[in-house]
């Protein structure tokens, strides 16, 4: 029986009788953006937890508007979901820099955002 029911779902797969389900990060990142525009940090937390991403794992490859996470939120001024990320990152990531060689805080820097909540978190929690 067991012989039979392993040919039968191999015969299944090997048609393409079943497709695995489609699903789309673009959609995870582009809400999550929106939750960071809405300074949302409970939807931007449940985001990643129904969706089982580690945040650390997946910043890097995350953009909103060409920004990473952490600068948009200072952008935005989302207090709440930008410290939410410090706390996420690990020291070493908020100390090294960027896509463009700027860390986030010498960014925030050049950027008169140096005095923000979120700023003031990357420098205690990088320890600059």
């Amino acid at each position: 029986m067991k012989k039979i029911s392993t040919v039968a779902v191999a015969a299944i797969l090997s048609t393409g009788l079943y497709t695995a389900p489609a699903y789309s990060y673009d959609n995870v990142a582009e809400a999550m953006c929106n939750y960071i525009v809405a300074d949302h940090k409970s939807r931007f937390r449940d985001q990643l937890r129904s969706n089982k991403i580690k945040l650390k794992k997946v910043y890097k490859q995350i953009s909103c508007n060409g920004h990473s996470l952490l600068r948009f939120a200072m952008t935005k001024d989302a207090d709440s979901v930008g410290k939410f990320i410090v706390k996420r990152l690990p020291a070493s990531l908020l100390q090294k820099p960027e896509a463009d060689g700027v860390t986030v805080f010498d960014w925030a820097k050049a950027n008169g955002k140096e005095v923000s909540t979120i700023a003031q978190a990357v420098k205690k929690r990088a320890k600059l």
